[in-house]
């Protein structure tokens, strides 16, 4: 029997594979589950179930998010999200990506994003809200920014010294919305 942890609308198996049971839900050829917990996948009988983990909880509005960004506008930035937590609790991420706006990046005036942000920098954000149409962020508190950066010209990681990001390979000197948490300094 195999086994392993899904989230709900998650396909599980093509229907001429397994049956699905506990928990789980056909629809067209295609088996998704219906909660999140574990899948089990019994090979005798060619059947799917998926078993509730009641402590289990999905991420919500002021949970706190870390991701990579993936494109850069001057009013919005895409972030892949990689993990969710609620103090030290982690949270189950049902979505991939999230949009964070320009309104939500800095309590001081912010006029274009691609000075704040570039692809790849790894950041931690606090989820703002959850609608249908996608997942919003916010980054205007201090432990809120990027944690970790990459230089724009070679793309080596940055260190951050005197609170400037400084490139050890080539030696640029870039700018980004620091969380208080950056990773990597130069004492």
């Amino acid at each position: 029997m195999r086994k392993k942890v899904v989230i709900p609308g998650e396909m599980l198996a093509i229907a001429e594979e397994f049956t699905a049971c506990e928990n789980a839900f056909q629809e067209g050829e295609k088996i998704y589950a219906s909660t999140i917990g574990v899948a089990e996948y019994d090979r005798k009988t060619h059947e799917v179930s998926v078993q509730s983990r009641k402590n289990v909880k999905p991420f919500a509005p002021g949970c706190k998010v870390i991701g990579q960004v993936l494109a850069v506008r001057k009013s919005r930035v895409l972030v892949k999200l990689f993990e969710a937590m609620e103090g030290p609790e982690p949270r189950v991420l049902t979505q991939s990506y999230a949009t964070l706006f320009i309104s939500n990046v800095d309590n001081r005036f912010v006029e274009d994003l691609t000075q704040e942000f570039k692809i790849g920098d790894i950041i931690a954000a606090e989820i703002d809200s959850i609608k249908p149409y996608g997942i919003y962020l916010r980054t205007d508190k201090p432990s809120l920014g990027v944690i970790r950066a990459y230089c724009s010209k070679c793309r080596a990681p940055l260190y951050l010294k005197d609170n400037k990001l400084f490139c050890k390979r080539c030696g640029s000197i870039e700018k980004r919305k620091l969380s208080v948490e950056y990773t990597l300094t130069i004492d």
